[in-house]
């Protein structure tokens, strides 16, 4: 009886290629849903990572930035409240010209001046300020006088002494010093918050010549 022959499907294929190519395409397989399952969508979350984190960092600059502006802002605000501060001790808004007489007077007479007369002066604007003058007679010794001169000039507001007029000098008959009488005319200002207005020019008069 003749033995049957064995038929091979793969026509004569080598079982190993086949077995190969096999386990290829299910590497190949493996790798693909890999990459669509797992990498792509990893992928594409980690670039909107960086991206937020890319924005985070900007914004994160832009605050930095806008706090430090705000405090160099803080500090030049509080620089011109120091500066308005100073200002307003040097030429005060408020003309407080009984505490002005009585600065004065104390001054004078801290100094060894006698007081003769102290009596404020009507003041005059001018474009940005006002002068404040107070007429001042006073009696004395040159040295008293210096002394008051400079008491005055160390004072913070703005005290000019202007007009002045030494007369009558004479011994002291009990200190032996020269004394005199002086005349000056003491002015302080006073800041103004507007110009005064124009003068209006004058009209016509009525039924001029033609």
């Amino acid at each position: 009886m003749a033995a049957k022959k064995s038929v091979n499907p793969l026509g004569g294929v080598n079982q190993t290629v086949v077995v190969v190519v096999a386990w290829v395409i299910a590497v190949v397989g493996i790798l693909v849903a890999y990459y669509f399952i797992l990498y792509d969508p990893l992928a594409s979350e980690r670039t909107q990572e960086e991206a937020r984190r890319t924005e985070l960092t900007a914004s994160r600059a832009r605050e930095e930035q806008n706090l430090r502006r705000y405090n160099s802002d803080v500090a030049e605000l509080a620089r011109a409240r120091v500066h308005a501060q100073s200002l307003e001790s040097v030429l005060p808004n408020d003309p407080d010209i009984p505490g002005f007489m009585r600065s004065i007077n104390a001054l004078a007479e801290a100094s060894g001046l006698a007081i003769r007369l102290i009596q404020p002066v009507d003041e005059r604007v001018e474009r940005y300020f006002a002068r404040i003058p107070v007429q001042m007679q006073v009696r004395g010794s040159y040295l008293s006088l210096a002394r008051f001169f400079h008491s005055v000039s160390v004072l913070p507001r703005v005290i000019n002494m202007e007009n002045i007029k030494l007369e009558t000098p004479e011994e002291d008959v009990n200190s032996h010093e020269m004394v005199l009488s002086a005349s000056m005319l003491a002015t302080t200002f006073r800041g103004v918050t507007s110009p005064p207005p124009a003068p209006t020019p004058a009209r016509p008069a009525a039924g001029g010549a033609r």
